[in-house]
């Protein structure tokens, strides 16, 4: 039976690469915060706590986590090698798996430039095919990509991706994985679309609405020679969402990193989103969260640490 393949956003989710930090956490200190993109210097143990109880939320609802370091048993260079990248524990951010394989990602971050050569490592044990890579001068995380329902691909132009990035993931999964492809222009200062908007369900998303007030997308069809310039709203309400607005404070602090484990039922959120939590409950979901003050540290939360490679 085939254990990968990604046909949505919001799907059940099967199976993910995560990696649980250790001693690379040592490696941020107030001189490299700037090099691995952390806010300050984090308490190791209590960053690994707090971990361990959001990946016990993800496992007690299905998902089946599968440990970049177990993965990675047996090669010596990949094992050093975490031990010195704090950023490993991102693993979203690295590559990202459509129906027909995986596409490895081209971080912009130095401190994160040569992190994606694990995940293909993993790929390869795995048995996930490489459908290709972003490589300089093009730019583009995980996180700056999602998918509106199972055939659309969206990418954002953000402060982690140009457009090389999003053309060269356009090439490798236009007419393919997917029928279109939406390359949304973020405003300067955003860092990846998953923090302001995320889809949750097939017609329902998390959204900081200000960000895309004025954003203008370019729609990518297949067999269409040139693409068609659509307000983002605009794509939205064609395909009959409904908006769970998110707040600016909200917003700057990861309350819509989330992450869907079975499709319009249960979600593992951050356990100071209070008002998303109240508010997914409210239409039926059953909501699991976890502490992350410390983990908020390293501006990235259970969206950010899961790379699915299964999501049915």
């Amino acid at each position: 039976m085939t254990r990968w393949g990604v046909r949505s956003a919001y799907g059940d989710l099967g199976g993910a690469i995560v990696h649980r930090p250790g001693v690379e956490l040592d490696e941020v200190t107030p001189q490299t915060l700037e090099t691995f993109g952390f806010e300050r210097p984090v308490d190791r143990e209590r960053f690994v706590a707090e971990y361990d109880v959001m990946l016990d939320a993800l496992r007690a609802q299905g998902a089946e986590m599968h440990q970049l370091r177990d993965l990675l048993a047996g090669d010596a260079d990949a094992l050093a090698y975490l031990d010195r990248r704090p950023n490993m524990t991102y693993t979203r951010d690295l590559a990202m798996v459509f129906r027909r394989g995986a596409v490895l990602m081209g971080p912009r971050l130095v401190g994160r430039q040569g992190d994606q050569e694990m995940l293909a490592r993993a790929f390869r044990r795995l048995g996930v095919p490489m459908l290709g890579r972003i490589d300089p001068p093009g730019y583009l995380e995980g996180g700056g990509v999602t998918m509106l329902g199972d055939d659309t691909a969206v990418a954002a132009l953000c402060d982690r991706a140009n457009a090389t990035g999003t053309a060269a993931l356009r090439e490798l999964v236009l007419g393919h994985d997917v029928r279109a492809f939406l390359e949304v222009p973020l405003p300067r200062g955003h860092i990846h679309i998953d923090g302001d908007f995320m889809v949750v369900d097939e017609r329902l998303c998390l959204i900081h609405e200000p960000t895309f007030r004025d954003v203008v997308c370019r729609l990518f069809e297949a067999g269409r020679r040139e693409p068609r310039r659509v307000p983002f709203f605009e794509v939205l309400d064609d395909r009959g969402f409904t908006r769970i607005p998110i707040t600016e404070p909200e917003r700057l602090g990861g309350h819509l990193n989330v992450v869907v484990t079975q499709r319009g039922r249960t979600a593992v959120v951050p356990g100071h989103a209070t008002r998303l939590v109240a508010e997914l409950e409210r239409r039926g979901w059953r909501v699991s969260t976890f502490p992350s003050a410390e983990m908020a540290a390293g501006n990235g939360g259970v969206h950010c640490m899961t790379c699915p490679v299964l999501v049915g």
